[in-house]
């Protein structure tokens, strides 16, 4: 029986776990749903939550199989804060909590240079404000963990830091590896983030005890992993600068484009690859699908996300939609922003509607792609991957406003099957990176842009970008 490479995704709304053999090919995969409890600017998890997931789908993926290896990707900057025994003191702060903002802007007082800006997104602002607002529950953690860090925690025993995560925290330093001296001498929470290791660190096995909870071979060694971006980048076979662009979309969404280590683009976000010498470069908007399971949700009766349906539409469609329901990152970092829809009358439709959220996210996309461009990063392909990618009409609509083709891979499961491949990196199980290149070059759909379609979002932008500018009077 082949033994396996297993990978662990703890996204936003449900943990993933894929298994692969050694070629990187699909052998099983799984996946759960939690909950998030959001009011007003917060968003946070239980991360006892994520491990129970974790349990309940490696279990059925493994099925008794011998596991080689393990690696853990996840939604980010995510952190928790935990005791000696690996316990949450305190919820998760998700990414998407953004009460942070008063931290945020005093990190950038402290370290101006920082090239992910201030924004209660990125992790950095949340340790002070743990540490201002659960005083108690930081004074008993031994460490803050990211989401991936935690499961890394309940399977080894190791608290680490990856270093993609790090990287895409506001304040980290990317020559010297750790976070700005200065601004860990004024904001002393950062001291509880463990040590920075790289994302391929092999930093344990997995213990006897987590063994038995998850079904996952006890010793399979435990790979320190990273964001969701690099398991998607790993899927998806782009390693280094002159890759295609990389959409991932589930409750958010997120490009990724591999460049030069350093590179710089103000507005944008800024990360390591697991590849030595790259980085990645993100657009990211806050809700993606979230927004397109809102407006699913109004009809119980229907499913408004029929791609023959939509597809069958006229477009660019009747109504002009700006997704933002809950703040928005790229470009504008408007944690206040909200939905915008235009053209409402008697006769829309759910289907209108749903067809005006997808256009939406795919103008937002141009938007961004646009500028990444202008800096000297042109965009002539993308390769679609995350549960977003299942919509073949998604895709179409993402072709037409780019104007450029949109791929889906064979591969197709996300970032955890990045991450069973990162899994197989670490230990020597997948030999190279050309090996992980093929993996992403077998396509099972592509997406030829309209002309005509694309002139004509070409228009319809101008109206998306007014629309975007009605929310910068919610800024204060």
């Amino acid at each position: 029986m082949t033994a396996l490479l297993l990978g662990i995704d703890v996204g936003t709304s449900s943990v993933k776990v894929v298994a692969t053999d050694r070629r990187g090919t699909l052998v099983a995969d799984a996946s759960q749903r939690y909950p998030t409890a959001t009011e007003g600017a917060a968003a946070e998890q239980d991360a006892e939550a994520w491990w129970e997931a974790v349990c309940a789908v490696t279990r059925r993926v493994v099925n008794g199989r011998e596991v080689t290896a393990v690696a853990v990707t996840s939604q980010a900057p995510t952190l928790v804060p935990v005791d000696e025994a690996g316990d949450p003191t305190s919820p998760a702060l998700t990414w998407l909590d953004r009460r942070a903002d008063a931290e945020a802007r005093r990190i950038a007082e402290i370290v101006s240079r920082s090239r992910n800006g201030a924004d209660p997104f990125f992790g950095t602002a949340k340790l002070p404000w743990l540490a201002a607002h659960r005083p108690a529950e930081l004074a008993r953690a031994q460490h803050v963990l990211s989401a991936n860090g935690f499961i890394v925690r309940r399977l080894s025993g190791a608290s680490v830091l990856d270093d993609t995560t790090a990287a895409l925290m506001q304040g980290f330093d990317d020559e010297a590896g750790a976070f700005d001296a200065a601004l860990v001498e004024a904001e002393p929470a950062l001291r509880y983030l463990p040590r920075i290791v790289p994302a391929a660190e092999v930093v344990g096995a997995v213990s006897a005890r987590a063994a038995e909870a998850t079904g996952i071979t006890a010793g399979a060694r435990v790979v320190a992993g990273g964001i969701d971006s690099i398991g998607s980048a790993l899927e998806a076979g782009v390693l280094e600068p002159g890759d295609p662009l990389v959409d991932m979309t589930g409750f958010s969404s997120v490009t990724i484009l591999p460049v030069p280590r350093g590179t710089r683009v103000p507005g944008f976000l800024h990360s390591r690859h697991c590849v030595p010498g790259v980085d990645l470069l993100f657009t990211a908007q806050v809700t993606a699908g979230a927004t397109i399971d809102w407006v699913n949700g109004l009809d119980a009766a229907r499913d408004l996300r029929d791609d023959e349906t939509l597809l069958a539409r006229e477009r660019p469609g009747r109504l002009t939609m700006v997704p933002s329901l809950a703040g928005e990152r790229t470009p504008s970092w408007n944690r206040h922003a909200r939905g915008v829809i235009d053209g409402v009358d008697l006769a829309t439709d759910g289907h209108d509607l749903m067809l005006a959220a997808m256009e939406g996210n795919a103008l937002a996309l141009a938007r961004d792609v646009a500028t990444i461009a202008a800096a000297g990063y042109p965009v002539d392909r993308v390769v679609s991957t995350g549960g977003g990618s299942s919509s073949r009409a998604w895709l179409q609509i993402k072709a037409d406003v780019l104007g450029v083709p949109v791929d889906r891979p064979a591969s197709g499961h996300g970032a955890a099957q990045g991450a069973a491949v990162l899994a197989g990196l670490a230990v020597g199980a997948i030999a190279s990176l050309d090996a992980v290149r093929g993996l992403g070059r077998e396509i099972q759909a592509s997406y030829a842009p309209d002309a005509a379609r694309s002139a004509a979002y070409a228009e319809r932008l101008d109206r998306f970008e007014a629309l975007c500018a009605l929310n910068e009077a919610r800024r204060a």
